[in-house]
């Protein structure tokens, strides 16, 4: 079965941001950035998806999320 992973550090990385910088971009709490950069997120709201990819400025949702 495949698994949906989020590419959270790799864009950090390419935007040269730390999780404290997305959080204050987005809202969205350091400890749930935390744990979506570190795989051990389960499950990933749809707003939060949102959220990064404006803060990103995101339009194709393939450089977010992907299959494993």
């Amino acid at each position: 079965m495949q698994k949906v992973e989020i590419a959270l550090n790799e864009l950090l990385h390419k935007h040269k941001l730390t999780i404290h910088a997305l959080h204050l971009k987005t809202g969205i709490r350091r400890a749930t950035l935390s744990e979506m950069a570190n795989g051990k997120r389960e499950r990933i709201q749809l707003e939060h998806i949102e959220k990064i990819a404006d803060a990103l400025g995101i339009e194709d949702m393939n450089e977010i999320l992907r299959f494993k």
